[in-house]
């Protein structure tokens, strides 16, 4: 069938169609998805159709069998490309293909047990200098200790001490990707290029393809913001320079995953990663390795204190293990692993992306053209009651074996799916379910006021998410020997 057979979505406005309502209130859009699509539906941006997809049938088709039918949509690319240039979140086609055949080895389960003692650590360093009754922005602290974990893994930096400007670098370009992914500018690319290509194939009129080239990312950043950014990016650049030169200059000096990038080579032509696309990749895994992690375990400590049921359950299953959780400890976690799974659920960090079609194909008995871009929502398929009963309901037992299997194939999609999936997944989970227990394991948490998301670059929560942090009696004593006998140098202490 056309792709104009598809239903229509209401709302949509002359001329711009849906593309004031997406842009005024983005959570309200994916709620819209949530309530109002079964499998597909059409809308319209400035003229042209997009497709909403919320059917794990229908995502099985987009995002495994056809998935080399659809690549990264250009909005993406056009938001995140000044920070993440080409690396695998942002490139398409071959040059993907490459890189994520190059890097998969580094994150093989069998590297996961040196990665589960840095998480250990970093945690550690954080919180060790947290007292009795402190209040903490609980967001910003999940930041810090998943900040730490990828400096760990990524630079083999023992106590990060560039953390706090990088990561101030790293808001600002989240910020700037936040504030234009749905911006005019943005649109008003996509657009030219679409106009590009379509016109110059139709006509055959090659100057034209290769002129809407210039419209695939930003090169003009005007005002303040533009200033800001430039500013970031610029830092960044120079702290990852410096740290690919030391490595290249002494080339055995840790066993860290810049390392690993730099001495990776492709198994069929033997070729390595230029220092741009390490650059690129290295500042994509540091993006991606912690950000979604930081937020998912702040909501998860936000869903236990308001579930104190199952919130004593946790910590009796974290006290049980009788001492600081390990690798070998993750099976004995099972129901902390549940808790931060569900967490994901109801508050997934990429809450909606999207994928454009490459070449004319179908989708659910759909005519889909190239260019055609398809939208889907995590947050409004894991709100399907036929999914999961009680949609809004803080249920961790949700995710026991025999309650998953039951369940159709692409119903949890907070890392994607297919050969796009995140190449990181296993690291954050089991970095979700280390950092999880260490804290019950520490601390009691006590909110303080009531969080809301924030549906920006992530799904973070609105205001950092205050919490009164009481040290667990038994371990009141410990923290404070341990400040006393290995302070943290280098570290920022404080809130």
């Amino acid at each position: 069938m056309k792709l104009s057979a598809m239903p229509l979505l209401p709302g949509g406005r002359p001329v711009v169609g849906h593309v004031m309502e997406i842009r005024a209130d983005r959570l309200a859009w994916v709620r819209r998805i949530a309530d109002e699509v079964e499998r597909t539906k059409r809308i319209t941006t400035l003229g042209a159709d997009a497709v909403l997809v919320n059917h794990p049938d229908v995502l099985q088709e987009l995002l495994v069998e056809k998935a080399r039918h659809f690549d990264k949509a250009q909005m993406v690319r056009f938001a995140l490309y000044p920070l993440a240039g080409e690396g695998l979140f942002t490139s398409r086609g071959d040059l993907w293909r490459k890189q994520r055949k190059i890097m998969a080895p580094m994150f093989h389960v069998s590297q996961m047990r040196g990665y589960a003692a840095d998480m250990a650590a970093c945690t550690d360093r954080w919180i060790r200098d947290w007292k009795d009754g402190d209040r903490v922005e609980l967001s910003r602290e999940t930041t810090r200790i998943t900040m730490s974990v990828a400096g760990k893994t990524l630079f083999d930096a023992e106590t990060f001490t560039d953390a706090d400007a990088i990561g101030e670098a790293l808001t600002v370009a989240l910020a700037w990707t936040d504030e234009n992914a749905p911006s005019w500018n943005a649109i008003a690319h996509v657009a030219a290029r679409r106009a590009g290509l379509y016109f110059g194939e139709r006509w055959r009129q090659p100057w034209l393809v290769e002129g809407s080239r210039r419209y695939e990312y930003p090169r003009h950043f005007p005002g303040e913001g533009g200033r800001r950014l430039k500013a970031a990016i610029a830092l960044l650049d120079a702290q990852v320079a410096k740290m690919i030169a030391d490595r290249r200059r002494n080339p055995q000096a840790a066993p860290d995953l810049l390392s690993r990038l730099l001495h990776a080579r492709d198994e069929d032509d033997g070729t390595g990663m230029t220092d741009k696309q390490v650059r690129d990749e290295v500042l994509t895994l540091f993006v991606a390795g912690h950000e979604t992690t930081a937020t998912g375990l702040a909501w998860a400590l936000h869903c236990l204190c308001n579930h104190p049921e199952i919130y004593a359950r946790v910590e009796a299953e974290v006290d049980a293990l009788g001492r600081e959780p390990t690798f070998d400890d993750l099976p004995r976690l099972g129901l902390t692993l549940r808790v931060f799974r569900e967490a994901l659920r109801l508050y997934p960090p990429v809450y909606v992306f999207s994928r454009q079609a490459c070449q004319a194909t179908s989708l659910d008995g759909y005519d889909i053209e190239k260019n055609t871009v398809v939208i889907l929502s995590p947050w409004a398929l894991h709100r399907r009651p036929d999914l999961f009963p009680e949609p809004e309901r803080f249920d961790p037992d949700r995710f026991l074996p025999e309650v998953e299997q039951a369940r159709p194939k692409l119903s949890w999609l907070p890392f994607g799916a297919g050969p796009r999936v995140c190449i990181g997944n296993q690291f954050a989970m089991m970095e979700g379910q280390i950092v999880l227990a260490k804290l019950l394991r520490h601390a009691r948490f006590e909110p303080i006021g009531v969080d809301t998301p924030d549906p920006g670059a992530t799904l973070r929560p609105r205001g950092h998410m205050p919490m009164r942090v009481h040290l667990r009696p038994r371990l009141a004593a410990e923290a404070r020997v341990g400040r006393e006998a290995a302070p943290c140098s280098g570290v920022p202490s404080g809130l």
